[in-house]
């Protein structure tokens, strides 16, 4: 009766300014639970913005679970025109955990069913760029796209593996999971000269600025985003998920200028192992959204490991 008559959660503001119960979810969290039961979401909604958007952003954990456990709806959208406030156009809740490094509360969302790839740019590209291996498998185990792009950023390979380069066992747990490797083998110039990259910015070693291409509405190619200096172990882990590639001239440079990746540029060379083709085309039979079946299937444990990349070698394999 107090708030009732003292405080009116729902006045009528005009449509970009949020009700007064959504600053309360930010400054007083003690009052909260009690604005939930006079509160009109209706408005809420009609404000294009959700509370759980304000306890995300703020890292108001414990009002994100009263939240949730009061049904607020955990995959709610920005209005767009709150959305272009931001320069990466984020509409949910779980970006905003997510940008923030929020493990617990990514946790509490994804668990509550909140969907991982409805925004412009996937909240996994975000983890991924964060190298934090924690978001990144809980997105992924919650159905995140692994293979997912920056639409104003083109490339021909998925954006994770651009923002997962400097991290190896990150970059191999996304192959681990589906995301597309061969798709970095391809090159319109082939063996052919390679027109020379004009460095315009980068970001400890690794280039991630693409405007010099998307002028002429090409997409951005791997050889053309990868560093000499980190080429080596990079492409030997995306030789481990794919068939017979040849590489492009410039991919070719890479791996010359350093003697100790010779071994690496063998590997690439015809005829690939037949065991690797087996386990490719198993792979590609189960599909990218089963791959985490493989572990069910009545075969050996040996054999499981290493249809999952989970064996340490080869030969260790044939032993």
């Amino acid at each position: 009766n107090v708030l009732k008559e003292c405080f009116n959660p729902n006045p009528n503001p005009p449509l970009w300014e949020p009700p007064n119960f959504l600053l309360c979810v930010v400054f007083y969290f003690s009052i909260v639970s009690l604005l939930i039961k006079v509160t009109s979401k209706y408005r809420v909604n009609r404000s294009g913005i959700s509370p759980l958007h304000l306890a995300a952003e703020c890292n108001r954990d414990e009002v994100v679970e009263v939240l949730i456990e009061a049904g607020y709806d955990v995959n709610a959208m920005l209005s767009e025109d709150r959305s272009m406030m931001y320069e990466d156009h984020r509409r949910t809740t779980l970006y905003f955990a997510v940008s923030n490094g929020n493990v617990d509360a990514t946790t509490m969302l994804l668990e509550a069913g909140a969907i991982p790839n409805l925004d412009t740019v996937n909240p996994l590209l975000v983890a991924v760029r964060q190298g934090s291996s924690e978001l990144v498998t809980l997105l992924v185990e919650h159905g995140a796209n692994v293979n997912a792009y920056v639409p104003t950023h083109p490339t021909s390979f998925p954006a994770t593996v651009m923002f997962g380069m400097k991290y190896l066992s990150m970059l191999k747990y996304l192959m681990d999971n589906g995301c597309d490797a061969l798709s970095c083998f391809s090159c319109t110039y082939g063996s052919g000269p390679h027109p020379p990259l004009q460095e315009t910015s980068e970001r400890d070693d690794l280039r991630y600025n693409t405007d010099t291409r998307r002028n002429t509405g090409e997409p951005v190619q791997f050889c053309e985003i990868i560093s000499a200096r980190w080429a080596g172990p990079i492409i030997d882990v995306l030789l481990d998920y794919v068939g017979h590639v040849k590489l492009c001239s410039r991919l070719t440079e890479h791996l010359d200028s350093l003697e100790d990746w010779e071994v690496i540029k063998e590997k690439a060379t015809p005829s690939r192992p037949l065991m690797q083709l087996c386990r490719l085309k198993i792979r590609q039979q189960v599909g990218i959204h089963r791959l985490r079946c493989i572990k069910k299937l009545p075969l050996p444990p040996r054999l499981i490991k290493y249809l999952n990349h989970e064996e340490h070698n080869q030969e260790e394999f044939c032993e």
